[in-house]
């Protein structure tokens, strides 16, 4: 199916931030062997759904990390002005790549721990009811991966500032559906990191007393 003619959900993962916490190129962190961003890239792939990857910050890197993979790049020229500025864009490019798009899954490239069945879970239940905003619960704190469907694409291509969608979530608080997860873990420093690999080594081993 052409891009064009594209009638159902579109990915856009934000790999665009500074990280100063995390005090490297964060999206590049080693995860079993695999940059954090190209990770998260074929888990949202795995989704069979158009990917649109937002870059910023150490751009050719992050894309070089990416290279080969069947996904569309938007570099955000505004990263540093906040992940709104790269939620804003990344919207604005996909209404014109998918203009029948359904709706977007917004996606950070700093959860290594995306959990693919959460994630087709959002999907299914956009198909029942797709007027319905999911965003994941964590902590009591909602936010990505989210779903928005189609008519909030104009108020996402909007936002500006740090703090991504989480005005339009509290905005449209009657709408929204949470999908709670236990495993999300966001990387902003290198002992999230350490937590991270540590589940992910759990997740292997699984009952191997070892």
């Amino acid at each position: 199916m052409s891009p064009r003619g594209h009638a159902s959900p579109v990915v856009l993962l934000l790999a665009a931030g500074e990280g100063r916490r995390f005090g490297g190129i964060k999206q590049l962190a080693d995860i079993a062997g695999e940059a954090m961003v190209k990770r998260a890239a074929r888990m949202l792939l795995a989704l069979d759904l158009p990917v649109l990857v937002v870059t910023g910050a150490y751009a050719d890197e992050v894309e070089a990390a990416l290279d080969g993979l069947p996904l569309s790049i938007l570099r955000c020229h505004d990263w540093s002005l906040g992940m709104g500025h790269s939620l804003a864009a990344g919207t604005r490019a996909l209404t014109r790549m998918y203009p029948r798009a359904s709706a977007v899954m917004v996606a950070l490239a700093d959860q290594p721990l995306l959990d693919g069945v959460l994630l087709q879970d959002m999907l299914h239940r956009h198909t029942l009811a797709p007027e319905k905003i999911l965003a994941t619960a964590q902590h009591g704190t909602l936010g990505p991966p989210a779903l928005f469907p189609r008519d909030c694409f104009t108020a996402l291509a909007a936002l500006s500032g740090p703090h991504g969608a989480r005005g339009l979530l509290q905005h449209e608080a009657q709408r929204v559906e949470p999908f709670t997860s236990a495993h999300l873990i966001d990387i902003d420093t290198p002992a999230d990191l350490q937590c991270a690999l540590a589940s992910l080594g759990l997740a292997l081993r699984g009952a191997d007393p070892g």
